[in-house]
């Protein structure tokens, strides 16, 4: 039998040798190119109505396939913050769309974070870049929507780098505003905490804006505390008609939100947990099909859980696995919808703890996220995993990806193998070796057969003369695979042989 390096053949494939095979993999380091077309497919039909975040359509399609456009997005909001090249930022939005509401992340952390010297010129700039993408039609409202609330949902953080993030987020919020981005309701959507800092800051919000603030805190305190009230009565007499009267009478649709959040957490303090969590899930769901409460209210209540899941495991330490339970019953009953859960993953809603909860909501719901998979989609989703791989590294990650995919058919094993290794022949030496690791992890832990890796390999062969178009020496690239698979003990010696029967 041939081994991996020396002078001997490989068996089984042609002109093998060690001679062809003897450069590692952290020498094929010239760039691929990328198809765009596949960076641009749609991943999931729209299921349900719209809300200010955006219908199911929009939140699903076009999810970014390579992390490291994020990258990219800083980079050209950077260049456009120093040098105003509008362009860039607008070409960078037109190829990946889905990228919106990253930028607008981003945009407003590189406002948050500049000097004291530079920082009102750089807020100036965030609130024209906005402005600018919103006139050419490449930035709607729904994924400005979306920045804003992930800020929203990360300022403590921010504020442990900035102290000053809460009053430079109000001047740009305002600005949209005067700018017309961004709809005066959102004011009802900000956090307590940063109304107050608006109503206490002085000279540099206008009179107007800083009226609407001192409003909204009013309004929204009377609300949170006739809600609490009602929902104090509601855990007694489980009077879901009456919740829905008092919250008619108060006419504060607009904080109904609130009330979302409120229901949710006084749920978690319940003596009977199973009790408390039914009783607000057949609240919530009667609401909503009363016509009361919204799709944009359960969308709203749900990002603030998610926000603030650190501080409420502080007094309920129980906190996280509590709301996996409500929000996969949420997802069960369609009160929310998988794109709108994989949006709030992909903005990293509530940082590490909000995305603890989303996986192992996506865990246990895999029928929810990967059900009915199209032959289109069953591919969008593979190449997510690979690009995301190669980004973090993360092997058990990529595992869990797959098991939510199972079972696969031998043709999507193969697929998934095969794509594995080319595209990382269509990058770097450093994916080429991530590629080989993962296939190591993936056999020794049993996600795929040692016949679903050969019959990647054989798939590979098969789509060679496709793709050379691509990767000019990927014949080499293959035959260097097919070594470091062998020696690994990830693909047998013998193949591609047919393998012998056991005696």
């Amino acid at each position: 039998m041939a081994s991996g390096y020396g002078g001997g053949v490989v068996v089984g494939v042609p002109g093998v040798c060690g001679s062809c095979v003897s450069k590692e993999f952290s020498m094929l380091d010239k760039p691929r190119r990328l198809d765009r077309q596949r960076l641009l497919r749609v991943a999931f039909g729209a299921r349900t109505k719209t809300s200010s975040f955006g219908n199911d359509e929009e939140l699903a399609e076009e999810l970014p396939p390579n992390w490291s456009l994020r990258y990219h997005v800083r980079y050209f909001v950077s260049v456009f913050v120093t040098h105003l090249k509008m362009l860039e930022v607008q070409e960078l939005l037109t190829a990946c769309p889905s990228e919106a509401d990253e930028l607008g992340v981003v945009a407003m952390k590189i406002a948050v974070d500049r000097e004291k010297e530079t920082r009102d010129d750089t807020a100036s700039a965030v609130v024209r870049l906005f402005d600018a993408l919103s006139r050419s039609q490449v930035l709607d409202r729904s994924a400005l929507i979306r920045s804003f609330e992930k800020i929203f949902c990360t300022l403590e953080d921010l504020k442990i780098d900035c102290p000053h993030a809460e009053k430079e987020v109000l001047e740009i919020l305002q600005g949209c505003m005067d700018a017309n981005c961004i709809d005066k309701k959102l004011l009802t959507k900000l956090p307590e905490t940063l109304l107050r800092v608006g109503v206490a800051e002085q000279g540099s919000l206008s009179n107007d804006f800083h009226a609407l603030l001192s409003k909204t805190i009013s309004e929204l305190k009377t609300f949170k505390h006739a809600a609490g009230r009602c929902i104090e009565e509601y855990f007694v007499t489980s009077n879901a008609e009456e919740v829905g009267t008092v919250l008619q009478e108060l006419g504060m649709t607009t904080y109904h939100h609130e009330f979302v959040k409120k229901a949710v957490t006084m749920s978690f303090s319940q003596s009977n947990e199973s009790a408390g969590r039914e009783a607000v899930l057949q609240l919530l769901a009667t609401l909503c099909s009363e016509g009361i409460l919204t799709k944009d209210d359960i969308q709203w209540g749900t990002t603030r859980l998610l926000g603030q899941v650190t501080d409420l495991s502080l007094d309920i330490p129980r906190c996280s696995e509590m709301l996996i339970e409500v929000i996969v019953r949420l997802l069960t009953d369609e009160l929310v919808s998988a794109p709108f859960l994989r949006r709030c993953r992909l903005l990293r809603i509530g940082d590490g703890a909000g995305l603890k909860v989303l996986e192992a909501v996506q865990r246990r719901t895999p029928e929810y996220s990967k059900k009915q998979l199209s032959t289109a989609a069953f591919k969008k989703e593979i190449q997510n995993m690979i690009l995301e791989y190669f980004n973090s590294g993360d092997q058990a990650e990529f595992g869990r990806c797959i098991r939510e995919l199972t079972p696969l058919s031998p043709a999507q094993s193969a697929e998934l193998v095969r794509k594995i290794m080319v595209f990382a022949m269509e990058r770097t030496g450093v994916e080429c070796e991530l590629s080989l690791k993962l296939l190591v992890w993936i056999i020794r832990n049993e996600e795929l057969t040692p016949k679903d890796i050969e019959n990647g390999f054989d798939d590979m062969y098969r789509h060679m003369p496709d793709i050379l178009l691509d990767v000019p020496d990927a014949e080499e690239m293959a035959r260097t695979f097919v070594v470091e698979a062998m020696k690994s003990k990830v693909l047998r010696e013998t193949w591609p042989d047919p393998e012998e029967p056991d005696e």
